[in-house]
C-alpha cells in the first residue's frame, strides 16, 4: 500500500507537522524522527497529529529509535518501525473501531424513588404561630446588637488645675556646650549688616581753599658738585603749620660753593594757608637736602579762600553721632527677625562691629547747605534659642511637680526679668521667669467603667463625686435621643 514518508527537522513543531500531514495523499502517512536531532513534540502533540491523520483518512506510522518517543507512540496505539524500509515491508496494526454506545433506558421506578426521598417538613414548621414567634426572636436579637453597637458617647472632663512658677538665674555663655540645670546655658552668635543714612542742614560759614599760593625758592649749592633739581621736588616751611611746596621746572645748580638759582613754586594745598612771609620755606625733602639749602627770598602770594555755607567737622561729628543710634535699632529688628521668634535675644551683646562704608556728602572741604551722611556697619550680638530655655525649664520645673499632677506641654511660658550683666567671662547673667499649668491626673479607663449603661444624669453625678473635675462633665449621645450610655467601652470617648 503506497505510504507517505514525511522527515522531520529539528525545527518542526505540532503547527508544522500538522500543516504536511494535510499535504499527504496516500491511506499511511510515515513520520521519521532524525537520528541526531531533537524535535520538540510532546505526548499530547503525538495524539493531536493521530486525531487528524484519522480525520483525512490515513493511518500514522512512526520511525525512531528514541525510547520515550516508542513508548508514547505505543501507549497511543502508532505503529513504530525500526526503518522506512521495515514500514514497507511490515504489516500496520488494523484501525480500531469507535462504536458509540447507546444509551441508557430510563429506570422504571425513578418517579417512586423521587417520592421516597423527599423528607416531609415537620408540622410545627408550617404553624403561623411558631413563625411569628421566629420572627419576633429575630427582631428582639437584631435590636439588642443594635442596642450594643450603635450608641455612642463623648464625655469632655475639666480637671482640677494650677499654676506653677519659678524664676530662674541664667549663664548663658558661648563656651556653654549644653544646657545644665544649674542654669548654664548656651549662647548663639550673629551678625547682621545695618546701612543708613541721616542728613542735616548746615548754617555754620566756612574757609573753602580756592587758589593755591605761588613764590620763588632759591636753592644755594652747599657742595663743590652740580646738583640737579627735578621738577616735583618738595620744599616746605618749618614751623607750627607746615606748608608744603613743589618746584615747577627742572633745574641746574652750578658745582660752586654758594651758587643758587630760583625756581617758581606751587603750594600743594590750595587756600590762604600758603601765602608765607620771607624765608618761611627752609626744609627739603628728598636726597637734594644732603645737597643744597632753600629758602624764599619773597613771600608767597595767591593763595585764596572762599567763605561760604559748608558743613563742620562738628557739623559731620554730629550727623554721624545721630545715625549710629538708629543703625543700632535697625540691627536689633534685623536679629530678631532673623531668630525664632520665642528665641531670647541678649540686648546687652549687642555691639558695633566693622563700617563697611562711611561718606559724607558733601566730602569735607566742599561748600553746600546739606550734610548727608550714608553708612553700612556690621553689629553682632547673642542670643539664646527657645529649645534649650524650654529643656532648662522644663527640667526645673519637673523637679518641683505635686505628685498626681501632670504639666500641659502647650501652657509653658518664660520671660527675661530685669536687665542681664556681663562678667569678664563674656558670660551673661540673667533671671528668666517661668510659668506653666499642671492639670490633675485622670484615667479614661476609670472615667469609662464609671459611667456605662448609665443615664446621662446619673453618670454626671457618678463623675464629679468620683474624680477631680474643675467643672461639670460634658455628655454628648449620638443618637441624641439614646436614654443610656453605651455598654460597650470602646463606643465611649473620654477627651
Amino acid at each position: 500500500m503506497k505510504t507517505q514518508i514525511i522527515a522531520l527537522e529539528s525545527h518542526d513543531d505540532l503547527i508544522s507537522v500538522r500543516d504536511r500531514l494535510s499535504w499527504a495523499k496516500s491511506p499511511r502517512i510515515l513520520l521519521v524522527w532524525p537520528k541526531y536531532e531533537k524535535v520538540t513534540l510532546r505526548p499530547v502533540d503525538l495524539r493531536v497529529l493521530q486525531q487528524h491523520a484519522r480525520y483525512l483518512g490515513a493511518d500514522l506510522g512512526l520511525v525512531t529509535r528514541r525510547a520515550d518517543v516508542r513508548r508514547d507512540a505505543i501507549g497511543f496505539g502508532i505503529p513504530v518501525f525500526a526503518s522506512t524500509a521495515a514500514a514497507q515491508r511490515d504489516l500496520w496494526p488494523a484501525r480500531r473501531s469507535t462504536r458509540r454506545r447507546g444509551a441508557r433506558p430510563d429506570h422504571p421506578n425513578l418517579r417512586m424513588m423521587k417520592t421516597e426521598s423527599q423528607i416531609n417538613e415537620a408540622k410545627w414548621k408550617s404553624s403561623l404561630a411558631a413563625r411569628i414567634g421566629f420572627f419576633l426572636v429575630g427582631v428582639s436579637a437584631a435590636l439588642a446588637v443594635a442596642a450594643l453597637f450603635v450608641p455612642r458617647a463623648a464625655i469632655k472632663l475639666t480637671p482640677v488645675s494650677q499654676q506653677q512658677n519659678i524664676t530662674i538665674p541664667v549663664a548663658a555663655s558661648k563656651s556653654n556646650q549644653s544646657v545644665l540645670i544649674n542654669g548654664s546655658v548656651p549662647a548663639k552668635s550673629i551678625t547682621v549688616t545695618a546701612t543708613g543714612s541721616q542728613s542735616a542742614q548746615i548754617t555754620s560759614q566756612s574757609s573753602i581753599p580756592q587758589t593755591k599760593a605761588t613764590g620763588i625758592a632759591r636753592f644755594k649749592n652747599l657742595t663743590q658738585t652740580d646738583v640737579s633739581i627735578p621738577a616735583g621736588t618738595v620744599v616746605y616751611s618749618v614751623g607750627q603749620n607746615t606748608v608744603r611746596f613743589v618746584t615747577m621746572n627742572d633745574t641746574h645748580l652750578v658745582g660752586t660753593a654758594n651758587s643758587f638759582v630760583d625756581v617758581p613754586i606751587t603750594a600743594v594745598q590750595a587756600g590762604a594757608i600758603g601765602n608765607l612771609p620771607v624765608n618761611s620755606i627752609q626744609a627739603i625733602e628728598g636726597s637734594v637736602g644732603l645737597s643744597a639749602s632753600v629758602t624764599n627770598p619773597e613771600p608767597t602770594t595767591g593763595g585764596t579762600d572762599l567763605v561760604t555755607t559748608a558743613p563742620s567737622e562738628d557739623d559731620r561729628q554730629r550727623v554721624h553721632d545721630v545715625l549710629l543710634p538708629v543703625l543700632q535699632s535697625d540691627a536689633e529688628k534685623q536679629i530678631k527677625a532673623t531668630i525664632g521668634a520665642k528665641d531670647l535675644l541678649l540686648e546687652n551683646t549687642l555691639q558695633m562691629g566693622q563700617v563697611v562704608n562711611e561718606t559724607y556728602n558733601p566730602p569735607a572741604g566742599k561748600a553746600g547747605s546739606l550734610l548727608t551722611l550714608t553708612m553700612t556697619v556690621e553689629y553682632s550680638a547673642q542670643y539664646v534659642t527657645a529649645s534649650d530655655l524650654t529643656q532648662l525649664a522644663q527640667t526645673v520645673l519637673n523637679a518641683a511637680i505635686p505628685s498626681g499632677y501632670v504639666a500641659d506641654a502647650n501652657s509653658l511660658s518664660f520671660s527675661e526679668v530685669g536687665s542681664p550683666t556681663l562678667d569678664q567671662s563674656g558670660a551673661t547673667h540673667f533671671e528668666l521667669q517661668v510659668e506653666r499649668t499642671l492639670v490633675h491626673q485622670i484615667n479614661s479607663g476609670q472615667a469609662n467603667a464609671l459611667v456605662r449603661g448609665l443615664s446621662p444624669h446619673v453618670a454626671v453625678q457618678r463623675l464629679r463625686s468620683s474624680l477631680p473635675l474643675a467643672s461639670a462633665p460634658q455628655i454628648d449621645l449620638s443618637p441624641s435621643w439614646w436614654p443610656w450610655l453605651p455598654l460597650i467601652p470602646f463606643r465611649i470617648e473620654v477627651n
